[in-house]
């Protein structure tokens, strides 16, 4: 009898694991910057790119800008990676599912003023793939805690997948 229930329960277990992640939208791919809203400067003449990798652990995205390369690895299971932005400064990143989007977190630690005081920008990304699976939307949001107005504007990037 017990062990007939640890199998039930265990099969039960396997397929609810099995329906959520069917559920997650799989962004791995390719895509190239096609336009955006806000106060994103759209830069002509300079490819913008993202390759993305995601496992059931990770979304590994290198975003490629100007032929600059920037790799990160943001964890799915709550725990806290190692990040680095665009500039070089490091901090922390992780990543999670929320329905049908994606929202990947990073933190770093800024000094704008040599002998100043550390500021940390925390920036906010929201994934949303097009029902045709082709267009990308990333609504990205900067905040600095410390500070009491928010400096930069939200804007989002839209990709179109290669």
């Amino acid at each position: 009898m017990k062990l007939s229930f640890r199998l039930l329960l265990s099969g039960l277990l396997c397929l609810a694991a099995a329906t959520l992640a069917a559920d997650r939208p799989n962004f791995s791919g390719s895509y190239t910057l096609t336009g955006g809203k806000g106060s994103l400067k759209f830069e002509k003449g300079i490819v913008h790119t993202l390759d993305v990798m995601q496992t059931e652990t990770s979304i590994k995205v290198n975003e490629v800008k100007g032929g600059r390369s920037n790799v990160n690895s943001y964890p799915l299971d709550g725990q806290e990676g190692y990040y680095i932005s665009p500039g070089g400064l490091t901090g922390t990143c992780k990543g999670q599912f929320k329905q049908k989007y994606l929202l990947l977190e990073s933190t770093i630690a800024s000094r704008p003023k040599t002998n100043g005081p550390a500021v940390q920008i925390h920036t906010k990304q929201k994934w949303e793939l097009s029902p045709d699976l082709k267009t990308l939307r990333i609504h990205i949001d900067v905040d600095s805690p410390q500070s009491p107005i928010n400096i930069i504007e939200p804007w989002t990037e839209i990709y179109t997948r290669n």
